[in-house]
């Protein structure tokens, strides 16, 4: 089982890495989410996360606040993609819906070309689609090869056991085709309870080790 630990400091990676996560998801500014970290801090720690043997994701996400991205902003996330690649970080995370919180394919698709050869990865925006929009949403990412979807099962504002059987049907819907990764609320704790339900085996959150 891959564990992802969500990190926005040096010393947090630190302690992720010697308590046996995975792979880091970097971002900063956690208390609005995760926004795009820095060039250098990008730099740094993927130095440092290589040197352990453990992959590195990046949040790419101009600000806080909702997925719904004007052209400027989409700009920023596509230049941000393109500037932190040559730094050999393993994968992109991003997720833009339209106005009707929709995934805005458009932008998705562009940001994915923007990635080259580096995986891409759905975030929690797409938590934000109606449930019953999501199975074809989900079918969009897999013909467009992202590598991972982050999901909660439901809006923030619920309990990720409360959600089980919606991650069910997307890991049932999903076929192996993408990797579904539960996050939002899952650590080191009560990690076992969720395993015991579904075996996924990637898993993801700030406090995941």
């Amino acid at each position: 089982m891959i564990k992802e630990a969500c990190v926005e400091t040096i010393e947090q990676i630190e302690y992720a890495i010697n308590n046996g996560a995975n792979r880091i998801e970097l971002c900063d500014n956690l208390s609005v989410g995760g926004t795009t970290p820095s060039y250098g801090f990008v730099k740094v720690a993927t130095e440092l996360c290589h040197q352990n043997n453990v992959e590195i994701a990046v949040m790419i996400r101009p600000r806080g606040g909702n997925f719904i991205y004007n052209f400027f902003e989409y700009e920023i996330m596509r230049e941000d993609i393109i500037q932190l690649k040559s730094l050999n970080v393993d994968a992109f995370v991003f997720g833009c819906l339209d106005v009707h919180n929709q995934l805005d394919e458009w932008k998705m698709q562009s940001l994915k070309d923007a990635c080259g050869n580096i995986e891409a990865v759905c975030h929690m925006a797409f938590d934000q689609i109606n449930p019953y929009r999501q199975l074809k949403s989900l079918d969009w990412l897999i013909d467009n090869q992202f590598a991972r979807l982050l999901t909660h099962g439901g809006t923030e504002d619920t309990i990720i056991f409360d959600n089980i059987n919606h991650l069910a049907k997307l890991l049932i819907h999903s076929k192996g085709r993408i990797t579904i990764m539960p996050g939002g609320g899952l650590n080191k704790d009560n990690l076992a309870k969720l395993i015991e339900d579904i075996p996924f085996d990637n898993v993801h959150g700030t406090k995941i080790v």
